[in-house]
């Protein structure tokens, strides 16, 4: 998919991308090309952040309050990236399950449950300028508040009828997934001008070799 290289800088590297359906599936889609994992876009905490800023689950300044207090705390910091890692993988276990027709785990479950419980209570109503929504308490001095949001999503989702529409991109090399809300709903491909156009080309390029010349 065009992933950055590790010695790539934050600024020069290239913008996440969002095909996924849904703010969980985006997550997870920051590691492709499973079980070989060969093209992660998460390094380090500082990637985690730029991550939440390109998703809008950060607005510049909380991402810079929350990048001081994780150079100030490194040691929390990399604890949390730790955390979000493995948030991340459980995550895809449990949609992939659910791409491939199979009930989630009990353990990942249970992990999601885990960190749910621990951002809903930060979560609650107040009234904006144009009217009432969803907002984060405490969001300013807890660097795990990059996972609330994404946990949310990934309740909604589960607790919605959309299981049925998520699907696991067909590519032999790419892992991502997304929920398929085509009309037809015979998607798939995370993304055509990727991976579909590569195997189109794969495949035109295959019947070449046996046409005779």
């Amino acid at each position: 998919m065009g992933w950055m290289d590790q010695t790539i800088t934050a600024a020069e590297a290239p913008p996440f991308e969002f095909s996924g359906g849904a703010l969980c599936l985006d997550f997870v889609n920051t590691l492709g090309d499973r079980p070989r994992c060969a093209h992660d876009r998460l390094g380090e905490f500082s990637d985690l952040l730029r991550w939440a800023g390109e998703a809008e689950i950060l607005d510049a300044p909380l991402q810079t309050r929350l990048a001081g207090r994780a150079a100030r705390r490194p040691t929390e910091a990399r604890e949390v990236f730790g955390r979000a890692i493995a948030l991340r993988e459980d995550l895809y276990r449990i949609f992939s399950a659910f791409a491939a027709g199979r009930r989630p785990g009990r353990r990942e479950l249970r992990a999601l449950n885990d960190v749910l419980a621990e951002a809903l209570p930060h979560l609650h109503v107040e009234e904006g300028d144009e009217g009432f929504r969803w907002t984060w308490s405490g969001a300013a001095s807890r660097l795990d508040r990059v996972l609330w949001p994404v946990v949310r999503s990934a309740a909604d989702l589960i607790t919605s009828p959309e299981t049925s529409l998520l699907r696991e991109c067909a590519s032999g090399t790419c892992s991502w997934l997304f929920v398929d809300r085509s009309r037809t709903h015979r998607r798939r491909w995370c993304d055509m001008k990727t991976c579909g156009n590569r195997a189109k080309a794969r495949r035109h390029y295959e019947r070449r070799k046996k046409t005779p010349a």
